[in-house]
């Protein structure tokens, strides 16, 4: 089984770790793919090709997380593709102990374990994510998030998997390509994997949780450490155009009365204690209105 591994690269920060635990996977059958954004600097590609000279890195111009992933996506050629990241330390076991669980189920859409990883050093005990649920108020979360690791309460399955490390088969890839012509939505930098989540619901994907595949992220975004105020911004207009792209009337989905109340107490608490986040709603609605 082929596995398809696509990060986008960000500057040099962790490229001597992600890489190399890449390189000496005890898994044979990989192709990695990179992409660096960086445009007119390429720090990323300048240092693997220095350092790493085995490993090819396109360039590209800044396609964000949502587009550098498709565009990537698009290139694979694995029986699995693997939407990775590289604030990530992959174990030696990591890709094997992956294809060694998928073989042995029908399920198209996987997450592994995802541990915090206290850069450079600790990998910790401590949870960063076991894929996202979503309820029928629409409100996304990330699975045992923050919580020191428990075998017994990982579940067996999850609504989605994080974007920091999702699995799937060649056949989900194609699918949703077919489908909505994209895997993440370009509109949406960050939260497009809620988006991605959202859509694999209503498709009736459900995503296997991996119990023997475990990696370990150092987060940017989490709640231990402060959100920037262009982190918020983009997570504030993620909500309102998944918002926007899912709300209807019916309730095969979710309950849209439960649903307007969340979002609306939300989105005026938001407004409320982070003024700027006004200027983000309009675009949205400007945006809204071209659409």
């Amino acid at each position: 089984m082929k596995v398809s591994i696509c990060i986008i690269l960000y500057k040099t920060k962790y490229l001597d770790e992600t890489l190399q635990s890449l390189i000496d996977q005890s898994y044979e059958d990989i192709e990695l793919l990179f992409l660096d954004q960086e445009e007119g600097v390429w720090s990323a590609a300048t240092y693997v090709q220095k350092n790493f000279p085995t490993l090819n890195v396109t360039k590209g111009k800044n396609l964000w997380h949502s587009g550098g992933m498709n565009k990537l996506a698009g290139m694979a050629k694995g029986d699995l593709v693997l939407i990775a990241s590289n604030d990530i330390f992959y174990p030696k076991d990591f890709v094997s102990n992956i294809v060694k669980e998928v073989a042995e189920l029908k399920d198209e859409s996987f997450c592994p374990i995802l541990k915090r990883w206290d850069y450079p050093e600790k990998l910790t005990n401590d949870i960063d994510c076991v894929g996202i649920n979503v309820d029928r108020k629409l409100h996304f979360s990330e699975v045992l998030s923050g919580q020191e690791y428990d075998e017994d309460l990982v579940p067996d399955y999850v609504d989605g998997p994080n974007g920091a490390l999702a699995i799937v088969r060649r056949s989900v890839l194609e699918r949703f390509l077919e489908k909505d012509g994209y895997l993440f939505d370009e509109k949406i930098h960050y939260k497009n994997d809620c988006d991605l989540t959202f859509r694999f619901k209503k498709a009736g994907l459900r995503t296997k949780v991996l119990r023997s595949v475990v990696a370990y992220h150092d987060r940017q975004a989490v709640f231990y450490k402060k959100k920037s105020r262009a982190l918020r911004e983009s997570s504030f207009y993620g909500d309102c155009w998944i918002l926007w792209k899912h709300f209807s009337l019916r309730f095969d989905d979710f309950n849209p009365i439960k649903v307007c109340f969340y979002y609306t107490f939300k989105i005026l608490y938001l407004l409320i204690r982070y003024p700027y986040l006004w200027k983000v709603l309009n675009k949205v609605l400007r945006e809204i209105k071209k659409d």
